[in-house]
Formats: C-alpha cells, sequence, structure tokens
C-alpha cells in the first residue's frame, strides 16, 4: 500500500541507553497491528533489536527500519542506537526523518547522549518531541524531568499527556489534547479512552491551560479566538501545535511506561495528527557542476533518492535504504546512480518491518524504501531516473572516528581475506574506516570507540573463521627545517663510457607547515639546463619523503636552485636527481629539522564532578584546555587540543576515569613541533623500527 506525501511521517526514535526506545517502538508495533505481541529487550525477539550481536549483547547497535498505518497516515520508524560509539547510525536517522522522538527516563532525566543527540537534532533545525518513559520506576518525575529538559535546552515545552501517579501507584495518562484518560490496560491488552479521574479535574485544568495557550500562539488566528473565547476546540489545539512543532519553536511533552503498553496510543494520534510530513521541506542537492539547488519533496517532479543507509544480508545481499525527495519510485524500471553516472535497472523495492522485508508496489516523496543487489549503490548516493539533468543529495554528517588500532591477521596468508571482511565492514558503516598508512606499512582500522571496534572485529572472527591481532597504530609524525641554509653537492660516477654528473646548489627555507614543497628555479644564465629541473625536484621530494632525523617526511620546505654545472655527455635526469637528493640532504643537516606531531581537537561530555579528575589526566597527556562549557544539569564539555599520540587509548581511559559515563569527539586540527626527551624517544623508536 502506497501513501501520498501529505500522508507521511517519517520518525526517527532517539535517546540516551537504556531509556526504553525498543521497547517504544515494539509496543508501537504492537499498537499498529504490526506484530501480534510486544516482545520484551531480553528476549532477543524485538523487531528493531534482530542482529546476532544486538541479541547477545542485548543493546541497539544499527538503526532499524520499521513502519505501520495508524490513522490513515504511514509512520516511518526509525530506531536508533543510544551508545554514543553507533553516532553515524544516529546520523543516518536523523537525515532520512523529518521529526525525532527524543526519549528520556523519568527516573534519571536528561543524560549526557540526551544534550548531544538534541544539538544534532538542533544542527538540522529538527522538530522534536520529547516521550518522558518509565513513569512506573521507582524514583520516577514527571515534574523532575520536565523541569530538567525546560533547563536545559530553552526552547517552550507543552505538555500533551500527564501521569496518573507515579512508580507503583502509576495508573496511566491523561490526554490534554482530547482530554481523557488512557489507563494501563491489562498484560497484552491495548489501551482505551475513559474518563478524567475527578481526583485529577483541577491539575489537568492547569496543565490543559498551558497547551490550549501555546496552541493559540501557533497560530495568529487561533490566538485571536483564544484571546476572544478564552478555548479552542481539540482541532484547533491540534492545529496550533502542528504549526508550532513543524516550525520548531515548541517542543510537546509525553509520558507513559513502555513496559505496560502504556502512553503509546496517545504517542501515535499525535504523530499521525500532528507530526510534520515531508510537504514543504527541502533538501540540499548538486548539480553535476557542484552548483546547489534546494529541492521541494514534490511526487510531480521527476523521480530523485538518495541512499542514507546500507547493510549486507546473508540472505536478502546487499541492501540499501532509500528516501525519495521528488517523483514516485517504482519498480522495475531504470536510474542513473549520479555519483558514478551509472545505468541500474532496479527490480522490486521493499519496505521493512525490521528484518523481514514486504515487496511494494511504488513510493511517493517522503516515504522510504529500500533496494536489493545493486552493487553500485553506497550509502551516500542519489538516484534519479534517466534525464540530461542529474543531481545528488547532500551527504551525511559524520563526526570522525576517535579509537584506531593497527590490525593483522594472525596467519599472513589469511590477510587478503582479512582485508575483504574490513572494507565489507567500512562499506555498511561510514564510522568505522580502514586504511594502508604507507609510511607506517600499516592497515590501520578507525572506530568510534572500544566497543564499536570490539563488536565489528568480533563479527568479522566469527563469520571470517580468522585470527586478528591489533596494536597501537604508529603515529604518522612529520619533520620540519626550522631555519634557512644552503648546501651544494655534486653526483659524479664514472664506469667506462657515458658517466654520470650533475651538480646543483640551492638555499631551503622554512615556509607554512600546510605546504609541501614549494620549488623555485632561480638560475640565472643557463648553469643547469631547464630539461634537468624536473629531476632537481624528484630527488628533493624522494629526500623529503624518506626524512631526516626518524624517517618521516619533511614538510613546509621551499627550496631554490641558485647555481649548479651539467657536463654535455655526462649529465641526464637521473644524475641531478641524484644531485638534487644529495644536496637538500646536506642542507638537512644545516637547517635544524625538528620532528612534528599531529595535535588533535578534543571535545569531552562529562558529569561535572569528574571534571577535575578529566583536566588531570589531559594535563599528563601534555593537553591544552582550551575551554569549558556548562551545559546545564551538571553536563560539561570541555574543549582542549592534545597530541595525537597520547590519545591511542583515551577511550578506555575516560571509561576508566568516569565510570563510562562520558564521551568524546576528536579531529586532527594541525603539526606541532616537539623536541627533548619526548623528541629522542620517538626518534630512537622509529630507529629501532627500521632496524628490524
Amino acid at each position: 500500500m502506497s501513501f501520498p506525501s501529505s500522508a507521511i511521517r517519517n520518525i526517527a526514535v532517539a535517546g540516551h541507553g537504556s531509556t526504553g526506545k525498543t521497547t517504544v517502538v515494539e509496543q508501537m508495533l504492537f499498537n499498529g497491528n504490526v506484530v501480534t505481541k510486544a516482545e520484551a529487550v531480553d528476549s532477543g525477539k524485538t523487531v528493531s533489536d534482530y542482529t546476532e550481536e544486538e541479541i547477545a549483547r542485548g543493546i541497539s547497535i544499527h538503526t532499524s527500519f520499521s513502519n505501520l498505518v495508524w490513522n490513515d497516515k504511514q509512520i516511518n520508524i526509525l530506531d536508533t542506537p543510544g551508545a554514543s560509539d553507533f553516532v553515524g547510525e544516529v546520523v543516518a536517522g536523523f537525515r532520512a526523518a523529518e521529526m525525532g522522538l527524543m526519549l528520556v527516563a523519568a527516573d534519571s532525566g536528561v543524560q549526557i547522549e540526551t544534550l548531544k543527540l538534541w544539538r544534532r537534532l538542533n544542527m538540522r533545525n529538527m522538530p522534536r518531541i520529547a516521550f518522558i518513559n518509565k513513569m512506573d520506576r521507582e524514583r520516577a518525575s514527571f515534574d523532575d524531568s520536565f523541569a530538567d529538559l525546560k533547563d536545559k535546552f530553552k526552547i517552550p515545552l507543552v505538555p500533551v499527556t500527564i501521569p496518573i501517579g507515579l512508580g507503583d501507584s502509576y495508573k496511566g495518562i491523561i490526554n490534554l489534547i482530547e482530554n481523557k484518560a488512557y489507563m494501563i490496560p491489562e498484560a497484552g491488552g491495548k489501551e482505551t479512552a475513559a474518563d478524567i479521574p475527578a481526583d485529577m479535574a483541577d491539575i489537568v485544568e492547569e496543565y490543559r491551560l498551558t497547551t490550549i495557550e501555546s496552541a493559540a500562539e501557533g497560530d495568529d488566528d487561533l490566538l485571536e479566538k483564544y484571546f476572544e473565547e478564552g478555548t479552542l476546540s481539540e482541532d484547533e489545539i491540534r492545529h496550533g501545535l502542528e504549526e508550532g512543532l513543524k516550525n520548531n519553536k515548541i517542543v510537546p511533552v509525553l509520558c507513559g511506561a513502555s513496559e505496560m503498553n502504556s502512553g503509546i496510543t496517545s504517542m501515535l494520534n499525535f504523530i499521525a495528527n500532528n507530526a510534520p510530513s515531508p510537504l514543504g521541506l527541502k533538501e540540499k542537492a548538486f548539480d553535476d557542476d557542484g552548483e546547489e539547488e534546494i529541492l521541494d519533496f514534490d511526487s510531480e517532479k521527476p523521480t530523485t533518492a538518495f541512499v542514507f543507509k546500507t547493510t549486507i544480508d546473508q540472505f536478502s545481499g546487499r541492501l540499501s535504504f532509500f528516501k525519495v525527495v521528488t517523483g514516485v519510485f517504482k519498480p522495475d524500471s531504470e536510474y542513473i546512480n549520479t555519483v558514478d553516472n551509472k545505468k541500474e535497472r532496479i527490480g522490486k523495492i521493499y519496505k521493512a518491518v525490521g528484518k523481514k522485508i514486504v515487496e511494494t508496489k511504488e513510493l511517493y516523496a517522503g516515504d522510504m524504501g529500500i533496494f536489493s543487489k545493486i552493487e553500485s549503490a553506497k550509502t551516500n548516493d542519489s538516484f534519479c531516473t534517466v534525464s540530461e539533468h542529474s543531481i545528488h543529495y547532500d551527504k551525511l554528517k559524520l563526526p570522525q572516528p576517535v579509537h584506531s588500532v593497527a590490525i593483522s591477521a594472525e596467519k599472513k596468508k589469511e590477510e587478503d581475506k582479512l582485508n575483504q571482511f574490513l572494507h565489507r565492514a567500512a562499506d555498511q558503516d561510514l564510522t568505522f574506516q580502514v586504511r594502508f598508512d604507507k609510511e607506517t606499512k600499516e592497515t590501520v582500522v578507525s572506530s568510534m570507540g572500544e566497543l564499536h571496534l570490539n563488536i565489528v572485529l568480533d563479527n568479522i572472527k566469527e563469520k571470517a573463521k580468522i585470527g586478528l591481532e591489533t596494536r597501537k597504530p604508529r603515529i604518522a609524525y612529520r619533520e620540519c627545517i626550522t631555519k634557512s641554509a644552503s648546501a651544494e653537492y655534486a653526483h659524479k660516477k664514472q664506469s667506462g663510457g657515458h658517466g654520470q654528473y650533475g651538480k646543483v646548489v640551492m638555499e631551503v627555507k622554512p615556509i607554512s607547515r600546510d605546504e609541501n614543497m614549494n620549488f623555485i628555479n632561480a638560475i640565472k644564465g643557463g648553469s643547469i639546463s631547464k630539461g634537468y629541473m624536473p629531476g632537481i625536484e624528484k630527488g628533493i621530494l624522494e629526500a623529503m619523503e624518506e626524512g631526516y632525523l626518524a624517517g618521516y617526511p619533511v614538510v613546509g620546505l621551499e627550496a631554490r636552485i641558485v647555481d649548479g654545472k651539467e657536463h654535455p655527455v655526462d649529465s641526464s635526469e637521473m644524475a641531478f636527481k641524484l644531485a638534487g637528493k644529495g644536496a637538500v640532504k646536506v642542507a638537512f643537516e644545516k637547517a635544524g629539522v625538528k620532528l612534528l606531531e599531529p595535535v588533535m581537537n578534543l571535545k569531552v561530555f562529562c558529569e561535572e564532578k569528574y571534571m577535575g579528575d578529566i583536566l588531570s589526566d589531559l594535563s599528563s597527556k601534555r593537553g591544552r584546555v582550551q575551554g569549558q562549557e556548562p551545559l546545564g544539569g551538571g553536563i560539561l564539555e570541555i574543549d582542549a587540543q592534545v597530541p595525537q599520540g597520547e590519545m591511542l587509548n583515551y577511550s578506555v581511559d575516560l571509561r576508566s576515569i568516569t565510570s563510562g559515563t562520558a564521551s568524546f569527539e576528536m579531529e586532527f586540527d594541525h603539526y606541532d613541533s616537539i623536541s627533548g626527551a619526548i623528541s629522542d624517544k620517538i626518534i630512537k623508536e622509529a630507529q629501532a623500527a627500521k632496524e628490524d
């Protein structure tokens, strides 16, 4: 069954780990008659957590795709992981959705990942609703959680449902829009509307007044009516909240207890009736010349879509999860992958309920689906119907991996097999990266954390049946000169017949470390023919690549050729290449070569009580703290710059310091010089490695 764009709701479910996201989705699917029973997470049978590693570990690792129909609306649900190691999956979910459903546990309030995920929603200016879950837990508090949200996010919050009791006394919720109560259903049952308990009439009236006032502010006509009549109808409340939500001016707040299937009906009603559809929203795209275009979701235009997620299933093969932006995506049709300009015939297209995929006939603009076995299709690729005008959509804004190890197979003959599985994993998860470091001669894999890495490598060991060895990767240091110098070198060789001869006189000086080499032919009078200059330049570059102190590449060098000498018979490009290489090596001896180390920008998100220990640890790692920003509710962001060599085990160190509650992000910033004992140690280790 296909739905027009106006009837589509795309929701990304997000929140800190253990706030009940998977259970909420399970109950949504149960209430929508997609499954006959809502399974518990620890049963290993939930729709969302269906992979072997998710079942074994009892956590969400991947963003899962499900859908249901509620009040004649197609609700596409993307259930995202809560652990920071899997943020790439969250980014993909946010990219494909029009609204976030942010879960907060009533007994713990806003947590670190809640803050970070909220900021990601802000980056996309994405509407969201908050669901305060676990109202049946001991120490649960709707008022405290509501106040916590209000304090940390400084945006108008609008109560939509409120609890009837708390903890052991929790009995259900009251829907302030419908002015109805929904009591906890019997085990395995579904909620039904009932009259509001008489003893809650006053508090309901107080909360409902806040809801109506917020709805009135969403539309000028409603505001005028509210001033005249003092109230709004149910439909008018919905319209006002829909406008405020769509424009991201308010955050509606609902509550419930997902394990009891409480609060889910009102949530589904609100999503179907009030959540924004893709209509009126826009997507950034680029044409073949790189010019930016802004496209509306419109089913009347030629068909275009983008791939936001890729998985490889042992039975279904390569699965590409895509979202239609314009037109109607139909099966058995020819499309162009606009990234590599390759025509592909896409056969069947599907919708999904977790691991189960169901064939569908067509998908309108704004809808999501899956096609299979198109090997050219990768995450971030765009597809369009065959036409002269092709576009590709903006890519996922993914964070850089923060945890790296060098990896090899225990048996050398299995290296090719290992590389095949590593690249297959990287193809499915863009925050898991594989590269061969030519400088250190190592295969290096990078991930968002130790947990992320262990899950990927354990999966490879299980499927490939090979042993792995991991170790800290060698750091890609650099070398640079610190002062100007001049040198000359003559390459002479006579072995009968034509010999080799070339003499080069050069001056070197340091330039920006962001540059590699600036080569200048400053010879006047023609002492060296211009035809030999490429050879000299190659020789200098070769010497720079080999390094001087520790075998690391030299950067930031200007080489000025000022004089030299050639022989009419014995000179050649090779002779001048060797002369250029020899001359720059002589210059290095005089130019004060220093070692450079990569320095990273670091952001640490932690509770205030751990600040002292974290700052002390960063100081021991030669870190320079740039600033601290309170994020509210006792949560801090610490910004620092730290040498990469000190950060190889930081995910483990930070977990130890903060009992696993903190997280961090890191990216390369610049190279900085080092000297003294640290430099001597690095040089000594590099020389020992070279001898080995």
